[in-house]
């Protein structure tokens, strides 16, 4: 197929999936030592504030008699860590930024300050947040009820009324006993508008102007061989929410005429590259003129692209170099484009399960931003191997709590960008699709990418049965689109 090009690798090996132990956390059992990076006394040794929680408190501490400390792992929102707060006698616990947030913006920008928050019980948790320069200039507090078992979201929207000013934050909740405890969970201060904009979902969710939403999750379709969805999308009754595309180094014409009509349909393009030279040539800078060029021309479409450079990268060569290709392309492309999701898309299997060279650890890139991390894993149950059928399933939540924890180490968001099941899957379990849809949300994954395509494929992927058809329809109605 012209400018279509898949890799070879469909997770075909057989997996002994780890099958986790998802067991509710107790709220009194939920405080771990803080590490040595994370007392108050060392805060120059923290990376900069993330609002995930992982490793470090971000700059928060305790005021009056409050104290601060990081949750075990578990007891976070993603079933990773959180900030704890408590008190050590009955009466109001409250967490302050030591760090100041913003620092370079315009006057007139405009920021939204948004975090998860749970509680030992039902009680009232405030968010206050203070714009200051040399004095408070204005100060704004949204309170909600948060509840002990299921996580709470509170936003502040603020309008900088000056340039360069910083964002304090303190959160609070009126009454505390010693044993009990106040969860905080993903902060984000995140500023709105500007060339790329952000906007909202159709699920009432903000998204920023490279397309990451703030909650919710893209479903969407390869489909074909870059084939026009509309036929799809008409038996489905929906349009899909993200649609992935696959093109050759000389494909760039192509791929960004397909993006134009994706986002003018409310879908969300994600595009994948083989890049015109070898991983070397493009880490030592070979392809420059030709990224310049693609980010330049992503840049002018009205709407937000996720883009990434040889998916699938295990076994087509040395697994460094690709890494140097990532951490090289991806300044470039983030830097011209405003509104290109920079991301980075592998098997999954081989990084928990196979060969070490491939882990995480291992070929992630160092040093760059990176927005979304795609991982390509299927539902082989019903796939057929030399001869012989495998019925065990694969462990999909197994799969998600494990690149959850890892994303929040590394601050990046997550994605399936490919996935499909079996026929016999479909009709052996005909929730899998819904389930697995599920588990993704309540792991944090912000897409859902159906490959709907015979190309080179391990098995029967394709939503050409019924059962998959309307089980996929169903997950797709309730998906998120872009405005």
């Amino acid at each position: 197929m012209q400018d279509a090009e898949k890799t070879k690798n469909k997770n075909g090996l057989v997996r002994w999936l780890w099958l986790p132990v998802l067991a509710a956390v107790l709220m009194a059992s939920a405080v771990a030592a803080v590490p040595t990076s994370a007392q108050p006394g060392t805060a120059a040794k923290e990376t900069v504030p993330t609002g995930t929680f992982e490793s470090h408190l971000d700059g928060f501490a305790g005021v009056g008699g409050s104290r601060v400390k990081l949750s075990r792992t578990g007891a976070g929102r993603n079933h990773s860590r959180a900030l704890v707060v408590r008190t050590k006698k009955h009466g109001p616990a409250a967490a302050v930024s030591k760090r100041k947030f913003g620092g370079a913006h315009a006057k007139g920008t405009a920021y939204v300050v948004r975090a998860w928050v749970r509680s030992t019980g039902q009680r009232a948790v405030a968010l206050r947040v203070r714009e200051v320069k040399g004095h408070t200039l204005q100060t704004k507090t949204r309170t909600v009820n948060a509840k002990g078992r299921a996580w709470t979201r509170v936003k502040v929207k603020m309008t900088a009324k000056a340039a360069n000013s910083v964002f304090k934050l303190r959160f609070r909740t009126p009454s505390l006993t010693s044993g009990q405890r106040l969860l905080v969970d993903d902060l984000r201060v995140t500023p709105r508008g500007g060339k790329g904009a952000a906007g909202t979902l159709t699920n009432g969710c903000s998204r920023d102007a490279r397309g990451i939403p703030a909650c919710g999750t893209y479903i969407g379709a390869a489909h074909g061989g870059n084939t026009d969805p509309t036929a799809l999308e008409q038996q489905l009754g929906s349009k899909l929410a993200v649609r992935r595309t696959y093109y050759t180094g000389t494909g760039v014409s192509s791929a960004v005429k397909t993006a134009t009509t994706d986002l003018a349909a409310g879908r969300l393009p994600w595009i994948s590259f083989k890049p015109p030279y070898s991983w070397t040539e493009m880490a030592d800078g070979k392809g420059d003129a030709w990224a310049s060029d693609l980010a330049q021309r992503l840049a002018a479409l009205d709407g937000p692209v996720w883009v990434a450079f040889h998916h699938e990268p295990e076994n087509d060569g040395d697994i460094q170099e690709w890494r140097r290709m990532q951490e090289h392309l991806a300044p470039i492309i983030r830097g011209i484009a405003p509104n290109v999701a920079f991301t980075v898309i592998v098997t999954g299997w081989h990084q928990f399960y196979g060969d070490p060279q491939y882990s995480l650890a291992n070929i992630w890139p160092r040093g760059v931003k990176i927005d979304v991390a795609g991982f390509d894993i299927y539902q082989e149950y019903g796939a057929v191997k030399d001869g012989k059928m495998d019925l065990r399933w694969v462990d999909m939540p197994g799969y998600f709590q494990k690149i959850a924890a890892w994303a929040r180490t590394v601050d990046v968001d997550w994605a399936l960008g490919e996935t499909g099941i079996t026929d016999k899957a479909a009709v052996d379990r005909p929730t899998e699709i819904a389930n697995t849809v599920q588990s993704m949300e309540d792991f944090g994954g912000i897409a859902y990418s159906y490959f709907d395509s015979e190309l080179n494929s391990t098995a029967p992927w394709t939503l050409g049965t019924p059962e998959k058809l309307n089980e996929f329809a169903q997950v797709l109605a309730g998906s998120p689109h872009l405005r």
